[in-house]
């Protein structure tokens, strides 16, 4: 292994603690530097803008005093990415925001063709904004759309104030969309007002805090705009106060009333704003290209004290000027993801360090290379953490280092596979035993729906529910496979292992089995295939009835069931989209088993 901290190899006496979990000073002047060496070397004036709308229905004015303020809300918003940036040591930085003649921000001002609207409208209303743009020449897909709506309803006799208004941002390194409420007492100026009031979403506040909450939020889904995603603090950066892209919105500008530390853009976000072309004047004429990448020499190994270090070789199309990466639970979406960073060295060589991760959790690493021209590339792997706080890394050494193995089960050759893996792991009897570990689920691979119901010998003490033809069968996507996903990816997934039995579920999917009370229990796992990023829920049915049910399931290890199907004479298995739409809602049942 060559460790590298920073951007210096360490020597290989060098205490592995060493690894560093954010960049050096001199570090971040290397990326610094390879980002204008690469501007200067084919420089193109940066397309990236910020252009600020304020939307409102037909039926109603705009809030008071609504054009100063969203200035004002604007200037705070500037300040606080410039501010970071510079503390970050990406001087020079300033947020590029369309302004008029006078050097005012730019407020397009779009009256909605209809009088309701909602919290899931926000395509809805950028689709009504888009015309207004395209009359000022400016292009929406070309842009990040600041989208304040005026739908928050305030009333100042009762002191309450409530939204349904879009809240939430997205986008990438080119163009995106932050969608925001507004009322009238949305106003930097009033960070400190001791006013009492009651917030519909966060009970009796003051209105200082709700604007801490509100223009917090600003800040917040700007940053998805930008292509941010969410983090927070480690335990390291905790005296800064609370990470942006965490709960950070909640907590910005709190110390100017003593209520705490405020809120803080961790250097993992710097990095990959410190390219992004709404914060430079000029860019790579690569912006618009995207980098061919791979993580060459990956190697991820336990650290001292619950942490896992990560090093590797990048090499890519478009130079890197930063590696970083997201260590992400299970079960929290990625909003409790903690973050490391290093810049890459001369020939591409980084590493970096998790700090202490949480005990009997397991989750993804994202590793994500940032690119010269503000692109980025991502490679996932997976990790768990042992009740006593050792990392598990068998996931992650299976799909690194057994990658040929895997490959040989996927062409359906087991004997390839069982070679391979005598020679790779010849010399690593830990290697050896998580290798053999999925071999011995295809030792003995019974074929799919090879046989009926009604056919399995009364004596059969368990069956692989996928063996068993059903009643019928229907996917959302593709067509029903057994054993297998209908892709090229082939072997089964859940959570970075392998499965050699299952059922592929794609959202819509139901599939409908005759039990006749001929078993006794059913088990298994169900999940999201492979790096799916879908959302689905799963539940089983006896006769009609809801015997088990497991909602808003993502990718990760899945959920495990053991259900009592002794009276069951149908049996019934559902995967429906778990609310944000089918894209990525590959649905797998993992080992179902029924025993008598």
């Amino acid at each position: 292994m060559t460790a590298i901290s920073g951007d210096i190899p360490e020597s290989a006496g060098q205490s592995p603690s060493m690894v560093r979990m954010q960049a050096s000073a001199p570090s971040i002047t290397m990326a610094r530097k390879r980002i204008s060496q690469a501007v200067k070397a084919d420089p193109l004036d940066s397309p990236g803008r910020v252009v600020v709308v304020y939307f409102t229905p037909r039926d109603r004015p705009p809030a008071a005093n609504h054009t100063s303020r969203i200035r004002r809300i604007v200037e705070e918003t500037a300040g606080f990415y410039e501010s970071e940036l510079k503390r970050h040591g990406f001087a020079n930085r300033s947020m590029h925001v369309l302004r008029n003649q006078r050097g005012q921000v730019d407020i397009i001002e779009v009256v909605g063709e209809e009088t309701n609207y909602d919290k899931p409208d926000g395509r809805r209303i950028r689709e009504e904004v888009i015309p207004v743009l395209r009359q000022r020449g400016i292009d929406a897909d070309a842009s990040v759309l600041l989208l304040f709506c005026n739908l928050m309803d305030y009333d100042p006799v009762a002191g309450k104030i409530s939204h349904h208004s879009p809240y939430y941002g997205g986008g990438n390194h080119l163009s995106g969309t932050a969608w925001q409420c507004d009322s009238e007492i949305l106003d930097p100026r009033r960070f400190r007002d001791p006013t009492p009031i009651r917030d519909g979403e966060y009970g009796r506040i003051t209105i200082g805090r709700h604007n801490s909450i509100f223009i917090g939020g600003v800040i917040h889904e700007l940053g998805h705009a930008l292509s941010l995603p969410h983090c927070r603090q480690r335990p390291d950066e905790a005296d800064r106060g609370t990470a942006l892209m965490g709960s950070g919105n909640r907590t910005y500008a709190q110390q100017l009333r003593g209520e705490g530390k405020g809120t803080f853009l961790t250097q993992t976000h710097a990095l990959r704003l410190a390219a992004h072309p709404v914060f430079n004047r000029q860019v790579p004429r690569s912006i618009h290209d995207r980098p061919s990448t791979d993580f060459n020499n990956l190697l991820v190994s336990a650290g001292p004290r619950r942490s896992i270090q990560v090093s590797g070789q990048i090499s890519s199309t478009i130079p890197a000027h930063a590696v970083v990466a997201y260590f992400d639970p299970d079960g929290g979406g990625d909003y409790d993801a903690t973050t490391a960073s290093s810049v890459p060295d001369p020939q591409g060589k980084f590493a970096l360090h998790s700090g202490p991760l949480r005990p009997k959790t397991s989750g993804e690493l994202r590793l994500v290379s940032c690119h010269i021209n503000g692109t980025t590339s991502t490679r996932s792997l997976r990790y768990s953490v042992n009740a006593d706080g050792s990392p598990d890394l068998s996931i992650a050494r299976l799909e690194l280092e057994l990658k040929p193995v895997m490959d040989e089960l996927q062409t359906g050759n087991f004997e390839n596979a069982k070679t391979r893996l005598g020679e790779i792991a010849n010399s690593d009897p830990d290697l050896m035993k998580i290798g053999q570990r999925v071999l011995d689920r295809f030792q003995n691979l019974e074929p799919p729906i090879s046989i009926d119901a009604n056919q399995i010998p009364s004596d059969t003490k368990s069956a692989w529910l996928s063996t068993i033809r059903p009643q019928s069968a229907e996917v959302g996507w593709l067509r029903p496979t057994y054993n297998s996903v209908p892709d090229k990816q082939r072997l089964l997934s859940l959570g970075g292992d392998y499965f050699a039995h299952g059922i592929y579920a794609h959202a819509p999917a139901k599939h409908v089995y005759e039990l006749q009370k001929d078993w006794k229990h059913f088990s298994g796992r169900c999940g999201i295939q492979g790096n799916q990023f879908g959302r689905v829920d799963f539940e089983v049915l006896g006769d009609g009835k809801s015997l088990w049910k497991s909602t808003q399931v993502t990718a990760g290890v899945g959920k495990a069931f053991d259900i009592d199907v002794s009276e069951v004479q149908i049996l019934t298995l559902k995967v429906s989209d778990g609310g944000n739409g089918g894209g990525g809602d590959w649905g797998v049942w993992i080992e179902p088993r029924l025993t008598r």
